[in-house]
């Protein structure tokens, strides 16, 4: 081979290379890597955290304050006893028929589904006041088969969950469900009873496993980003007919910019920015670790940015940030070390071009 004829060539490539690289940097950084695309995910935004957090602390003061059985709402499948004083042949113990009726001695057929305890009572009542002077009657609950919450999303065994306690609670009917999958995230949507159409929200939801249910807006909280005392009040508060539990699945990341591997990556519970980076393997080496930017999908498709200092973080002079489902970790460039990297890929480019032209 001539290498008086093919060194010219492969100098000006060579020299080509190079002010590309120094001018928008190579493979491997923002030029390198691949369009990351922007996902369809709506997460709740910042300012919204708050007002889940007001709807679930006053439902739970609400819940809370239905201390007695009275206030329980009878339903399908629940067995109460009923007992009248000086009236033996009414005391009957009796499951709840699938329309909500009940069948007693002398009062024949009786609606309780759907009512309190206090207020079957008062019918109760009132209806032998036909038979006997002065009636008194009390109804007690022995099984709440009608207690029916909908599970669903990453959890073992998704579907309805039914309790025979009174006061079950969140954790326990995640529980009852069988826990949360590997998969899980942090986010949780909550839809109670006390909302408008809950019941047919929590049918839809079994076999609507697309996205969040439609229905009822619910209360979104972020395991990630509440404090111990709030999740405690989450997890600690009884569950009623009705009520919709959502787990949502981890989800994806992107990393993009002069990181050293970029692309998707699956997103565990709890995973924060160190933890996304060092999936990525590294920052490579032009990257400024002090400017590093977190698009996140917003609500009405919005992108929301935050920048962030990676090196404090790293030096624990500040605290670390969760990353979210579709969040978009971009690494800028440090104008200080890019020529530096620049030259070295020059040198590196021209010894291999070099050597691919040698004969």
């Amino acid at each position: 081979m001539n290498m008086q004829g093919t060194k010219p060539s492969a100098w000006r490539a060579a020299i080509g290379i190079g002010a590309l690289c120094t001018a928008f940097g190579c493979a491997g950084g923002p030029l390198g890597a691949r369009p990351i695309p922007r996902p369809s995910v709506v997460r709740p935004s910042a300012g919204s955290a708050a007002d889940n957090v007001n709807r679930l602390t006053r439902l739970r003061a609400e819940r809370q304050s239905q201390k007695t059985d009275s206030d329980y709402v009878l339903g399908k499948g629940d067995l109460i006893s009923v007992k009248a004083y000086d009236m033996e042949d009414l005391n009957q113990r009796v499951r709840v028929e699938a329309d909500g009726t009940v069948r007693l001695p002398l009062l024949n057929t009786v609606m309780v589904g759907g009512r309190t305890l206090g207020q079957v009572e008062e019918d109760l009542t009132r209806r032998l006041a036909d038979f006997m002077y002065d009636p008194h009657v009390s109804v007690f609950v022995e099984e709440y088969r009608s207690q029916q919450v909908a599970v669903m999303g990453s959890v073992q065994h998704p579907g309805m969950v039914s309790h025979t306690g009174r006061n079950a609670t969140v954790i326990e009917t995640i529980s009852e469900a069988g826990g949360f999958t590997p998969d899980a995230g942090s986010l949780i949507y909550f839809t109670p009873a006390e909302s408008h159409a809950a019941v047919d929200a929590a049918l839809a939801a079994v076999t609507n496993d697309g996205g969040p249910i439609a229905g009822p807006a619910p209360i979104v909280l972020d395991m990630n980003e509440m404090d111990e005392e709030t999740k405690r009040a989450f997890f600690t508060m009884p569950v009623r007919e009705g009520d919709v539990i959502r787990v949502l699945a981890g989800g994806d990341f992107y990393a993009s910019g002069w990181i050293k591997k970029p692309g998707a990556y699956p997103l565990k519970s709890g995973l924060t920015l160190r933890g996304a980076v060092a999936s990525a393997q590294g920052f490579a080496f032009p990257a400024d670790r002090a400017d590093v930017r977190i698009y996140s999908p917003g609500p009405n498709g919005e992108t929301l940015m935050r920048k962030v200092d990676f090196a404090r973080i790293d030096s624990l002079q500040a605290p670390d940030v969760f990353i979210h489902d579709g969040d978009v970790i971009e690494a800028g460039t440090s104008y200080v070390k890019l020529p530096m990297w620049a030259a070295y890929e020059f040198v590196n480019t021209l010894v291999h071009v070099g050597y691919k032209v040698a004969p």
